[in-house]
């Protein structure tokens, strides 16, 4: 019999692969599009317009230099350090304190106080930025407990607003196996401190991490609670760069903005950097 009798029989195009590969091109060029309008672009405005002499009706500046950045006195210096510290400081403090509610309400249940003491760490998430400062500003305003005239109220609310989010970093890395491993180690007689040091700790590195960074990612940018609550004489550079805007010095602040992104940046690589291994 003839091989012509039967005919050959070609695979089919998987069209149904071929058009869900379209799908996921255009999608993650939809969501790179969307990156680049949201952030990207606002962001290269801001280091455009730190460097421009001058911008005005083009759409790129008609000349660049330093001239803004040259003007930055004292008083912008010392706002971008009053940032660092009062950031570092919060994100330290709101860690710690994460750390410490989460180890605490492990395990327990989500019922009666374990529930009330969940609600009651992620409870200024509810709570407008500008409402939390002005209820710490009436709270603690007067004797005994007067912070009005100090830089500690601005850390008091800034920790108030980002101990929420420090907070859930640490609860979603506590896995299970981590209880077993605490126990095993308190077993064998270690103390809680070495168990902490020796056992939670290594285990929890990334979690300490993303919680410093986002801690100080939150305070190193809030304005609302802290401009309600700043005493005198205490400025950081979103209190700084609010007032430049509201005089129309646009690109003074925009020149003040560029530094401290760069700072900013620069701490945060330095918290997300993993410290060496060393050799035992």
């Amino acid at each position: 019999m003839a091989l012509d009798a039967f005919p050959a029989v070609l695979p089919r195009p998987d069209r149904g692969g071929a058009l869900r590969k379209w799908s996921l091109r255009i999608g993650m060029a939809l969501a790179a599009f969307a990156c680049a309008w949201l952030f990207v672009l606002p962001v290269a405005v801001v280091v455009l317009s730190s460097l421009a002499d001058p911008w005005s009706g083009t759409i790129l500046p008609a000349g660049y230099s330093l001239r803004w950045f040259r003007r930055l006195g004292p008083s912008e210096f010392d706002a971008i350090l009053t940032s660092l510290k009062i950031g570092l400081g919060v994100a330290g403090a709101g860690t710690a304190l994460g750390l410490w509610f989460a180890l605490a309400l492990h395990g327990r249940t989500r019922r009666g106080l374990g529930a009330a003491l969940d609600m009651l760490v992620m409870l200024p998430n509810g709570v407008p930025s500008v409402v939390l400062g002005l209820a710490v500003l009436i709270a603690y305003h007067q004797p005994p407990l007067d912070l009005s005239g100090s830089a500690a109220i601005v850390v008091l609310v800034q920790l108030a607003l980002i101990l929420p989010f420090c907070y859930r970093c640490m609860a979603a890395a506590l896995r299970p196996e981590l209880t077993v491993l605490r126990e095993a180690a308190a077993s064998l007689g270690a103390p809680p401190a070495r168990v902490l040091r020796r056992v939670v700790l290594p285990q929890l590195a990334p979690a300490l991490r993303a919680s410093l960074a986002l801690g100080f990612a939150l305070s190193i940018g809030e304005l609302g609670a802290t401009l309600m609550v700043y005493p005198p004489g205490f400025a950081t550079v979103p209190i700084v760069v609010i007032g430049q805007v509201e005089r129309g010095y646009y690109l003074p602040a925009s020149a003040l903005s560029a530094l401290m992104l760069a700072v900013s940046l620069a701490a945060l690589l330095l918290i997300a950097a993993r410290a060496p291994k060393t050799k035992r």
